[in-house]
């Protein structure tokens, strides 16, 4: 069976449209090792920072977690967190594809796993102004990989599964698109990787 044209694009936000990178935002953080390592185990890599993309927990109730796990000042984990937010800044190869497959009259969606506080922040950049619809997962209460999510995108904005194109950086997200009949492009910041979404799309 021949695949259906693409008609719309759901693009991931964090190391597809935006860099994110926990390692050099905690490199930039002038504090000693031993809180640098408190600050990755304890918040970038701990399920509240999960719990916060998931919409369960607010970033100040996580400052005062961390703070009792850990005796680090709440102005030093709020600071990791602001460097972490500042640290999310466009890739401009995706945004001129995006604009590209603007251009070309197909709809623009995007779908990630991110707080409420994080959105908030990074919400100004020009390019949210090309999706016809944003699905975050902090707002929803639900998130990538649970079907739940992909479900609700594709039913709000009536999107045919197979006309469209979900582009990830996690393996484990685009395994549950495919699963569900959307085809799905791995992203890695490469020109095969580029080249790849344009031909599935152009």
């Amino acid at each position: 069976m021949k695949q259906q044209p693409i008609r719309s694009v759901i693009f991931d936000l964090g190391n597809v449209l935006l860099n994110w990178n926990t390692e050099q935002v905690l490199a930039g953080l002038k504090l000693p090792n031993t809180e640098r390592n408190l600050l990755r185990k304890e918040l970038f890599e701990h399920q509240d920072w999960l719990d916060m993309d998931h919409g369960k927990v607010a970033e100040t109730t996580v400052i005062h977690r961390v703070e009792a796990r850990t005796g680090l000042k709440p102005s030093t984990i709020d600071a990791a967190l602001l460097a972490a937010k500042n640290s999310l800044l466009p890739i401009p190869a995706t945004v001129e594809l995006m604009a590209e497959i603007h251009n070309q009259g197909l709809n623009l969606y995007c779908l990630s796993n991110m707080s409420v506080e994080t959105y908030a922040h990074i919400q100004h950049f020009d390019f949210f102004e090309l999706f016809t619809g944003i699905v975050i997962s902090g707002l929803e209460g639900c998130m990538k990989p649970d079907e739940e999510i992909f479900y609700r995108t594709l039913h709000r904005y009536v999107l045919s599964s197979a006309a469209t194109l979900f582009i990830d950086d996690s393996l484990a997200n685009i395994k549950t698109a495919q699963r569900l009949g959307i085809p799905a492009i791995h992203f890695k910041r490469t020109d095969n990787c580029y080249a790849s979404i344009r031909g599935a799309i152009f």
